[in-house]
């Protein structure tokens, strides 16, 4: 992949992965370099070259993580997970399965197919009998906007007027209607005694747009360890 394919694809450090799905960055490191002991990833990063050890990932790993990150909450065990994904990968011919739009429509039944297959009852009762895929799993992956060539998501819209969009920013968050990175636009009410009205001057955006950056970076604060 060349230097602006890299650019287009979005950086996001295991750090900066695990705050915006809001897991440990130990769990994220570990599902893209594998356990100790020999257990192998779950996840190729995307931005990984050659045999080297990935440090970085990119935007369809960031949203094939938080899938991962939610189904594990919820009671999904890490075998299920690891079987769902390599079927769908084998089904639809695509390294990014957990980024693809048919996980909207099939996602369900393939998890309980691969549960039952590896008798995880508990598994196959939080996806049917609780609705977990329902409740949990799929307002996130609503939430994505999905390329109708490729079916592979391209844009998230995160929170309310941010959105990822790997394309924009290196693929940072940002107001959506500014395409100011919220952070910068944080960093500045916080250094401007919490004054949106000057910020928005200084950047020539909507009050609005500060107020945004500002409720976003509040809410996914969480620093990493």
């Amino acid at each position: 992949m060349n230097d602006r394919g890299v650019l287009a694809t979005g950086i996001y450090s295991f750090s900066e992965a695990a705050r915006l799905i809001e897991v440990s960055p130990q769990r994220v490191r570990a599902w893209f370099r594998g356990w100790p002991g020999g257990q192998g990833p779950v996840f190729r990063s995307c931005l990984a070259r050659g045999g080297s050890r990935p440090s970085v990932m990119g935007f369809l790993n960031l949203v094939e993580a938080l899938v991962a990150s939610q189904l594990r909450e919820h009671g999904v065990t890490l075998p299920t997970i690891r079987k769902a994904h390599q079927h769908l990968a084998g089904m639809l011919g695509n390294r990014y399965p957990f980024a693809h739009q048919n996980l909207l429509t099939d996602g369900k039944t393939v998890f309980v197919h691969i549960a039952e297959e590896v008798g995880d009852a508990m598994v196959i009762d939080a996806l049917d009998r609780q609705h977990v895929f329902e409740r949990v799993v799929l307002p996130y992956l609503r939430r994505m906007k999905y390329s109708g060539a490729s079916h592979l998501a391209e844009v998230w819209d995160i929170f309310d007027d941010v959105v990822i969009d790997p394309r924009r920013r290196f693929g940072k968050p940002i107001v959506e209607r500014c395409g100011i990175a919220t952070s910068i636009l944080s960093a500045s009410y916080e250094a401007n005694g919490a004054d949106e009205e000057a910020v928005a001057d200084w950047f020539g955006i909507a009050p609005q747009d500060v107020r945004a950056a500002v409720k976003f970076e509040e809410r996914y604060r969480r620093t990493a360890a």
